[in-house]
């Protein structure tokens, strides 16, 4: 167990490693046993000497880090320059960002990854954020482990995507990249969905919940995956309509088609949008 003063000194603390200032809110004994392992190793996968980067954004590199405590995500935010130190004054910094938007998330009901280790290095403005990896798989790999005869959990499956975006709309938070990739699922008799990657994750004012509501589905259904149909995207819609309480009505619908075919458009992604603007009434209510 953690003593009284070690608890104080490590639950929010800070320490000066390496050229970073480093904070960190370990939630378990187990952690706060392996800071030291837990900092060096998310350290030197900043300094290019641990694995490589998963996935690099204009913004920054993501790692993953594996211990004997677990796995960590490690977000690795460039230094801003230009336009972008005017932006730094005019927003949070996105280490800040996200600590306080997954701890909204996590405190509204959600599932959110915590933000356990965050930081930032003076002399060249980068920024980091550590998080233990959610349990489950992302929904792409989900999707692909499924059988073709399992229709009925393919379908339990998009009910439950939707039922949670519609949690996610209802506690105010529109997600900033709503893709496949950043949502896991947790198998189980129900299966649990969390939201990850909230870097762009905000509040948003109430004019503008509609339309930034329809942007994450059309975020989430304009990608061409393997084992997603176009009825399992309306599965999600018809599901989200109704923990929403919204009327599955043809104008939204067809709004909702438009900006999907627009965003495919612009992306020039692979998944053909059928020609009706909305889909047959029995295709929505299926499932």
């Amino acid at each position: 167990m953690i003593s009284a003063r070690e608890s104080a000194a490590g639950y929010g603390g800070a320490i000066d490693r390496g050229g970073w200032r480093i904070r960190f809110e370990f939630e378990t004994a187990a952690d706060y046993a392996a800071r030291d392992e837990i900092i060096g190793a998310v350290l030197d996968a900043c300094a290019g000497r641990g694995p490589q980067s998963l996935r690099r954004s204009r913004r920054g590199a993501t790692y993953r880090v594996r211990l004997q405590v677990g796995d960590f995500f490690v977000k690795l935010f460039d230094g801003r320059r230009g336009r972008g130190r005017l932006k730094r004054w005019l927003a949070s910094p996105p280490a800040a960002h996200i600590r306080t938007i997954s701890n909204a998330l996590r405190r509204a009901g959600l599932h959110a990854p915590a933000v356990v280790m965050w930081g930032s290095e003076p002399a060249s403005g980068r920024e980091l954020v550590a998080t233990p990896r959610a349990p489950g798989v992302m929904l792409t790999r989900y999707l692909r482990a499924l059988g073709r005869g399992e229709f009925a959990r393919k379908r339990l499956l998009m009910r439950a995507i939707g039922a949670e975006i519609a949690r996610l709309h209802r506690a105010g938070f529109i997600h900033g990249d709503l893709t496949p990739f950043n949502i896991i699922v947790e198998d189980g008799a129900m299966p649990q969905i969390w939201f990850i990657d909230h870097e762009r994750t905000n509040r948003a004012p109430f004019f503008m919940l509609k339309r930034a509501r329809l942007r994450n589905l059309v975020q989430l259904g304009h990608f061409s995956l393997a084992g997603l149909t176009y009825a399992d995207r309306m599965r999600v819609w018809s599901s989200y309509a109704a923990a929403t309480s919204r009327q599955r009505g043809r104008g939204d619908l067809r709004r909702l088609s438009r900006m999907l075919k627009s965003r495919v458009a612009r992306d020039g992604a692979l998944e053909t949008i059928p020609p009706a603007a909305v889909p047959a009434r029995n295709q929505v209510r299926e499932g």
